[in-house]
């Protein structure tokens, strides 16, 4: 594993560079199978909302080129901890910089993750548990069936979950999907996500699910970032983005792609992605001082 990330440093070389910030020539992305934050075959190729996001980062810096690879997840969370200079468009802001990447300041907002499941499990729970679901006890409870893709970590649900191992997580690629398709077949009764996946599911014609609100995170918000390695390069890239972070917030096509996304809800959406967007904590960057002129190893 170590000998392939010296082969894509090598690689990497000639678009590295001077880290000063109006030196950054070229940005090395990496992107993920996962929908509908990046989408990469279908009718909705390339219309995943952080595919989006790239597109709008560039055209904010035109004159910095771009270079994708599409990775696994555990690929791209293990380049960005050995220090290998590329971004990831879709990371989730904490509000400071960790172990993994550094982060520009939040460019979207997501609503807290949900319960997705069939509309008749669905109208099932909420008679058994009231709502918004308390997850607690939901989880506690075998007679459901709870799947999820491995890897996933869900925040303040999270030690729930370790408690609870679940009925299935699901390895691989592609794994929110079929844990959705499994949940439509019967073979699973619920998993946890952002609404926008079941609607996405749901526009591409896969199914139509019902997405539940939980007692335990009705009132946080998760906020999505660019996350960048924890270098030099990387601390020079996201100061060049957050540079231009107004335009990226507004830029015409990435609003559209959060409207699409965001379903039949995308007006309370986009109001509330544009609220918090405005407060003052996400709108200042902690970015370290870049200690080098040019990248080292």
């Amino acid at each position: 594993m170590r000998v392939l990330w010296l082969i894509m440093v090598l690689l990497l070389l000639p678009f590295w560079g001077s880290t000063r910030d109006n030196d950054i020539k070229s940005i090395q992305w990496a992107i993920n199978d996962a929908p509908p934050f990046h989408i990469i075959d279908g009718p909705y190729q390339g219309l995943g909302i952080c595919d989006v996001l790239i597109d709008a980062v560039h055209r904010a810096l035109p004159d910095v080129r771009r270079n994708v690879w599409l990775m696994p997840q555990p690929r791209i969370s293990a380049a960005l901890e050995d220090g290998i200079g590329l971004c990831f468009p879709c990371m989730i802001y904490k509000g400071t910089h960790d172990k993994v990447a550094f982060y520009s300041m939040p460019t979207h907002m997501y609503q807290p993750h949900h319960v997705i499941t069939t509309a008749e499990k669905a109208s099932m729970l909420s008679q058994k548990f009231g709502e918004p679901l308390p997850f607690a006890k939901l989880i506690a409870d075998d007679a459901y069936r709870f799947g999820y893709p491995a890897g996933r970590r869900y925040s303040v649900l999270q030690p729930l979950i370790e408690q609870f191992p679940p009925f299935l997580a699901r390895p691989g690629s592609g794994g929110a999907m079929a844990i959705l398709q499994m949940i439509k077949a019967d073979r699973l009764d619920y998993t946890l996500d952002y609404p926008v996946v079941a609607n996405y599911f749901q526009q591409s014609g896969k199914g139509h699910l019902i997405t539940l609100p939980l007692q335990e995170n009705a009132d946080q918000h998760v906020a999505g970032a660019v996350g960048c390695a924890r270098t030099s390069w990387g601390t020079a890239v996201l100061n060049k983005i957050n540079s231009v972070m107004p335009q990226v917030r507004q830029d015409p096509a990435f609003i559209q792609v959060l409207t699409l996304w965001a379903g039949a809800d995308a007006v309370n959406y986009l109001k509330f992605n544009q609220q918090l967007l405005a407060q003052p904590e996400y709108n200042q960057s902690e970015l370290p001082a870049i200690k080098s002129e040019y990248v080292t190893k």
